[in-house]
């Protein structure tokens, strides 16, 4: 029953790992050239809000086949007249909250990470396959790869970046949680850490592994962050967050089957909306 179970599970999610295409990764860096100023809800008078708060600001973007989802963007709140400005909104995490998955699980390292629990190895587990990938590249990338995608949303992330220094910096981070960039460990791990991704103008890519050492604590670690510009060209992005988990071994094909189930509600919820 085990192995019956275990090779239906690895068929649903070949497929969807196939269906995302080679040339494709899970997020991206793009700018946001949105300037309509998004409305306020009916039921607070609606109206228009001061300005679109995005607008020429880096953004994360996630990949979902035909568009993407921005991850913590500013965000207005409250009557359009006396709105509220929050430098990050509900779509803030990844793994995104509407999916219901739980964190992406670490897996035990080798070589110059052995003996550490890390990302970015293989894994069936549907929150690693989804969005256990954390390699970042430039949005244009897409041009010409996927151009559906790339023009998604009227054209809003297709603008150019060109003479950023897009870099990835830490606001926060759960203690024990590590973050490298390269094949060894690093632990120098403080708020205000910048890690330079690339130029605007470079089809840059780069993939910073997360880690916690062998005795760390099992349970959820998590890590905040923003896009900046190194030369101040362009605004900051608001701020997200990555989460990931140490959990123990045995736990792991419960979880498999959990994240299928969840998958499956995320969709449903998606589909509704």
């Amino acid at each position: 029953m085990h192995t019956r179970l275990t090779a239906t599970v690895l068929t649903i999610l070949l497929g969807v790992a196939a269906s995302a295409g080679a040339d494709t990764i899970s997020y991206y860096v793009g700018l946001d050239g949105r300037s309509t100023p998004f409305t306020a809800p009916a039921g607070l008078g609606g109206g228009d809000y001061p300005d679109q708060p995005n607008d020429g600001r880096l953004t994360l973007l996630f990949y979902h086949g035909d568009h993407f989802h921005a991850l913590g963007t500013y965000a207005y709140s409250g009557p359009s007249a006396s709105p509220v400005l929050a430098d990050t909104n509900a779509n803030n995490r990844t793994p995104e909250a509407g999916t219901l998955l739980p964190p992406v699980q670490l897996q035990k390292g080798s070589g110059a990470f052995a003996g550490t629990w890390r990302s970015g190895l293989p894994s069936a587990l549907p929150q690693n396959l989804e969005y256990g990938n954390y390699e970042l590249r430039n949005l244009h990338s897409l041009a010409g790869v996927d151009d559906v995608t790339y023009h998604s949303s009227a054209g809003r992330w297709d603008d150019p970046f060109n003479g950023a220094q897009v870099q990835l910096e830490l606001v926060s981070a759960t203690f024990g949680l590590n973050i490298a960039f390269g094949n060894a460990p690093a632990t120098d791990l403080t708020a205000g850490n910048r890690w330079t991704l690339g130029q605007g103008d470079a089809l840059f890519s780069a993939t910073p592994t997360f880690w916690v050492a062998p005795g760390a604590p099992g349970g959820t670690y998590t890590a905040e962050f923003r896009l900046v510009d190194g030369t101040g060209r362009f605004r900051d992005s608001g701020r997200f967050f990555v989460d990931v988990a140490k959990v123990p071994e045995p736990a792991t094909a419960g979880l498999v089957l959990l994240g299928l189930m969840a998958v499956a509600v995320g969709r449903r919820l998606t589909a509704r909306a």
